[in-house]
């Protein structure tokens, strides 16, 4: 190690590190002028270097320059005696350990060593896999505006700064820079994290003609839009018979969370805005369910001759349900009980229209076996209150 004249030693124009900042090398210079240069460069011996210096930096291009701001006259410093590719691998080295090296200058110093070493040689240097190499080589495949992301230390104001992961994700569509450029301001502007950004980006490749709603709307309408589309999708598919009753189930289950959710007071609490959304919303609910129960009817007629849309309450839990069910969907208990019946005489406990005797007991708990089961002659009393409102609605 020696003192060697700052004015002596020239900076390495390949070396790895391109992004020098001002108020580091500020800080930097302020400690040297207290305390010294305590961790000497390392410079090689060149000759015909520009500007008569006779030594050039291999390790150490911020120290040296912030030695410059400090006022220094001299540095202290190593010489070795080394070739361009030894020199290019220990400035590279010394670099790829330290965390404030942006990707970018990693990649592109990786690119320089492949240029005089092998693969495995490059790998064994810097002590990483060849896997990991390629990796890093696949961000200088970027247009320039997504590496230059990568290189800033602050985000721009309402905005975030993109990862190397999100670098990668925006890989999918170098095909389309213009494309990839909106993407970038999404992912900044709505602080999207890989797992958001990746959403969006599959979203746009699945269905291309709507792309232009993927990069406007917010991604919790991206994820609504790919249900319906999905949805869509799936009708698309042949039926498979064995779910139909899981179906059944779902939209049971559905329909009634839904039917919890109607409470009408939720309007005392919106603006118009939000009631003229939430009607939108309600009223395509509306036509979608009418068209699906005409085609549930069509079915029903086609397979039962005689069909008769008759609702009646379930005895037990009050439940609506059709006559043709049978049994309650909730509670299973059977729906056509003579006691309910308006042709059950109960005074003297036996069916107006055929006389058949049905006593009390029967009436009131009917079993599989018991004539009102599937009785074609059974009349409900009353009509069930909520078929009275759909009636009126309609």
């Amino acid at each position: 190690m020696q003192q060697i004249p700052l004015g002596e030693i020239a900076s390495n124009s390949g070396q790895p590190r391109k992004s020098f900042y001002e108020d580091t090398l500020k800080e930097l210079a302020e400690s040297i002028r207290e305390r010294g240069v305590l961790e000497p460069i390392v410079v090689r011996p060149v000759k015909n270097l520009p500007g008569g210096a006779k030594y050039q930096i291999v390790m150490g291009e911020r120290r040296f320059r912030a030695s410059q701001l400090a006022g220094l006259d001299a540095i202290p410093a190593i010489v070795k005696t080394m070739n361009d590719q030894d020199a290019a691998a220990d400035a590279l080295l010394e670099n790829f350990q330290r965390e404030d090296l942006n990707p970018i200058e990693k990649a592109k110093a990786i690119q320089g060593l492949l240029s005089f070493m092998s693969w495995e040689k490059v790998g064994k240097t810097l002590g990483v896999s060849e896997t990991t190499l390629r990796r890093s080589l696949e961000l200088l495949e970027l247009p320039s505006f997504v590496q230059h992301e990568l290189t800033l230390r602050e985000p721009a104001p309402g905005e975030m700064l993109i990862t190397e992961g999100h670098a990668r994700q925006l890989a999918a569509l170098n095909q389309d820079t213009q494309t990839q450029k909106r993407m970038l301001d999404k992912i900044k502007q709505e602080r999207l994290n890989q797992s958001d950004t990746d959403r969006v980006i599959q979203a746009i490749g699945k269905f291309p003609e709507k792309k232009e709603a993927f990069l406007r709307v917010p991604l919790v309408v991206t994820e609504q839009i790919l249900r319906t589309l999905g949805a869509r999708a799936e009708k698309a598919k042949p039926y498979k018979s064995n779910t139909a009753e899981q179906h059944m189930k779902a939209i049971d289950k559905v329909a009634t969370q839904l039917t919890d959710l109607l409470d009408e007071r939720v309007v005392d609490y919106l603006d118009p805005t939000q009631m003229n959304q939430m009607l939108a919303t309600c009223a395509e609910l509306q036509r979608s369910l009418d068209d699906f129960n005409k085609k549930v009817r069509v079915a029903i007629k086609n397979k039962e001759s005689g069909f008769q849309e008759v609702y009646i309450h379930c005895p037990l839990c009050g439940r609506v349900e059709l006559i043709g069910s049978l049994r309650c969907s909730v509670c299973w208990t059977i729906l056509r009980r003579c006691y309910d019946c308006a042709n059950y005489d109960r005074a003297f406990e036996k069916c107006a229209v055929n006389s058949a005797q049905v006593f009390i007991a029967e009436a009131e708990n009917p079993k599989e076996y018991s004539r009102s089961y599937k009785c074609p002659d059974y009349k409900p009393k009353y009509e069930a209150q909520a078929v009275k409102t759909l009636k009126m609605v309609a």
